[in-house]
Order: C-alpha cells, then structure tokens, then sequence
C-alpha cells in the first residue's frame, strides 16, 4: 500500500524521514534551495501564500528562477483568503501569476481558499486553466462540493474533512494532506476512506492512481503494510 501527502510542511520538523509514505513539502521560494538539499526523496510545491502576497516582489522575481526545476512538482500553494491578509486587490494580481506559471510549465496549482469562493471561480472562468487545481485542507459543505466538483476541480483532505462531502467528490479527484496538523497521514488515509466507505487498501491504490496520473514524476514510497506494523507492535 502506498501513502501520499500532497501537501506538508512537516518533514522539515522531523528527526528521521518515514520511509512508508511520500510527501509534496510545501515550501517559499526563498527556502527551496535548502529544503531540496536536506530531503533527497520528497518533491515540492512552491508558491506565495495569499496572507503574505503584499510586498512580495523578490519572492516571484525567485519563483520565475527555480519553478522549472523537476523537483517542483506544483505551483503553491496560492489563492484567496477573505479572512487573512492584503486586499483582494493585491491577492488576485499575485494569484494570476501563479496560473501563468502553472499553466506555461504544465504543473498542477495547490490552492487555498478561505470565504472567496466566488471570487476564486471569477478567476478560474477568466483564466480557463488546462492544469488541475487541487483545494488544498478542503472541508467544505456539501453544496459547495456539488458546485466545485462540477467545475473540475480537485480535493486534498486532512484531518477535518466534512463526511457529507467525501460522499460527493469522485475518488478520482481526491487526495490525502497533513498540512500543518499533527495527524499522522496513515490516519488521514484511514479516515478518509471510512468516510467514503472503502476499504483501506483500496481507497490508498486509488489515491495512488491520482498521484501517478497528475504527479507522474512523485517518487513511490516503502509500500506500508498495516498488518505487519501491528505484529510489530504487538
């Protein structure tokens, strides 16, 4: 069984690398020299976050630098956030630009939306972006789920997902995060799949199935065996 997190921070935190799962390390522009020389097996998403869009100039100057690097495998995470951060009128310009970079390197974009859903599906019509877009922590109610899965985009899920709405997304546009949380992504996978009503092996060959298709070059991990972690145990 492989185990994918599609969007961490952190590896950087721990001590030792487990070997039984794969991670995309969400990291600023500015760290990713270091952060590729201190994890040889993981990838990268690179991006501004919308909270620190204003004054971030040196940022994107840097961003435009290293994107194309085959270790980035996603542009973000970006997006919109109604709640934290500059106005609208400095997030969406920073936001634009990381579809232009999604787009012309052909690489997905990890997005976060926090109460701008209008305006991030203005942006998504506008643009007409060929590249997936994946809601990074998403946990919305279920009629939102209905209206954004109709518009293709893609879910990550972590540790509070919104059990009505796992039942609406299809598991080909599903994948599994920790994020900043501390649930370790065995549990994420185990909740997300009684959510959907899967067994386990299963939900985790389909989740692989996605990352394959959207992230072709991620490194495949230790496959895990739960079985055999529990005779260990035990």
């Amino acid at each position: 069984m492989e185990l994918y997190d599609v969007h961490t921070h952190q590896i950087l935190l721990e001590d030792t690398d487990d070997p039984y799962h794969s991670c995309i390390l969400d990291v600023y522009p500015l760290e990713f020299e270091v952060a590729k020389e201190t994890n040889d097996r993981h990838a990268f998403s690179c991006g501004i976050h919308p909270w620190y869009s204003e004054d971030s100039e040196n940022q994107m100057i840097y961003l435009k630098e290293i994107v194309g690097d085959p270790r980035i495998v996603a542009i973000g995470e970006t997006g919109l956030d109604k709640l934290k951060g500059p106005s609208f009128d400095v997030q969406i310009p920073v936001f634009k630009e990381h579809i232009v970079l999604s787009e012309k390197l052909e690489k997905p974009l990890i997005i976060h939306c926090v109460k701008a859903w209008e305006e991030l599906l203005r942006v998504r019509d506008e643009a007409n972006p060929a590249q997936p877009w994946i809601l990074h922590g998403y946990r919305g109610k279920p009629e939102l789920t209905k209206r954004l899965v109709r518009e293709g985009f893609y879910f990550s899920v972590g540790d509070d997902i919104n059990v009505e709405s796992m039942e609406l997304i299809p598991i080909e546009s599903l994948f599994c995060e920790t994020d900043e949380d501390f649930m370790d992504i065995r549990d994420v996978y185990a909740q997300a799949a009684q959510a959907v009503n899967m067994e386990l092996e299963e939900f985790a060959e389909k989740i692989a199935q996605n990352i394959h298709r959207i992230f072709p070059t991620l490194k495949a991990p230790k496959p895990f065996d739960p079985e055999e972690e529990e005779e260990e145990e035990g």
